[in-house]
């Protein structure tokens, strides 16, 4: 037996199936070409309105003053239950934040220091050192550094030419940068595929980009960054749009 939850307010008429049992009305704000079932809108369609209900922001960067992020926030204006919550993303893009609330959520990290100061990293750690951007204007996940001039290099770019700290932490094997969906990604390693689950139990990420480094038969979470449009493929969005149809109209938000 099927219930029609009908969304109707000023710019967005929609129809969806949920089932009876435990049906909620769920609309899906997503800047990803998905194929799903669900109520999907577009995020300036849904920054326009005044809809009321659980709202589902798939999106390929929350990251402060991007869409994804004002889509959280509108929702959570109008008093929506959201995923993921402004706080979560704030939380997730800020290096030192998201591997302090990551660490104490169970996810194995490597030691870090956060500062602007060559020294003081070369003095903390040995080479070769990997070294992620702080301040919320870069794109450009990580850099590693095998000796002293490499280490500045990293530091000024990666720093804005120090106006900017930046997450410091010792190279002890190799990085991996996987995709993440929900928390569920395509890699062979389970220790990778665990963190990348507990990063979204954590966070609430549906999209976004996991640096792992993986140590002695041992997975760390080193970082967290958004996905670039172009990044996601075909393969992807259908990987996306299942996972979103499988959530959809569940209770999911209870």
């Amino acid at each position: 037996m099927l219930a029609i939850i009908v969304v109707n307010f000023k710019y967005l008429n929609c129809v969806s199936f949920f089932p009876l049992s435990g049906a909620s009305c769920l609309l899906v704000v997503s800047n990803i070409d998905l194929r799903t079932n669900a109520a999907i809108i577009k995020p300036s369609t849904f920054l326009k309105s005044s809809v009321r209900g659980s709202i589902l922001n798939v999106n390929n960067d929350y990251r402060y003053m991007k869409i994804g992020y004002y889509v959280s926030l509108h929702a959570e204006i109008l008093g929506n239950k959201v995923v993921p919550t402004t706080e979560n993303a704030i939380d997730a893009y800020r290096p030192p934040v998201m591997l302090v609330r990551a660490s104490k959520s169970g996810t194995p990290i490597m030691p870090y220091l956060v500062t602007d100061s060559v020294k003081q990293i070369m003095a903390e750690f040995s080479f070769p050192i990997v070294v992620f951007a702080v301040n919320p204007f870069s794109f450009n996940g990580f850099q590693t550094a095998k000796n002293r001039t490499a280490l500045y290099r990293a530091v000024k770019s990666l720093g804005m030419n120090y106006r900017y700290a930046v997450c410091a932490q010792p190279l002890r094997g190799g990085m991996v940068s996987v995709k993440s969906f929900f928390g569920e990604c395509a890699h062979e390693d389970y220790n990778v595929k665990e963190i990348a689950k507990k990063v979204y139990e954590t966070f609430k990420i549906p999209v976004c980009k996991l640096h792992i480094q993986r140590f002695d038969g041992k997975a760390y979470l080193c970082g967290l960054q958004p996905l670039k449009i172009d990044e996601i493929t075909l393969s992807d969005a259908n990987m996306i749009s299942k996972i979103v149809s499988r959530v959809s109209g569940k209770g999911w938000f209870d």
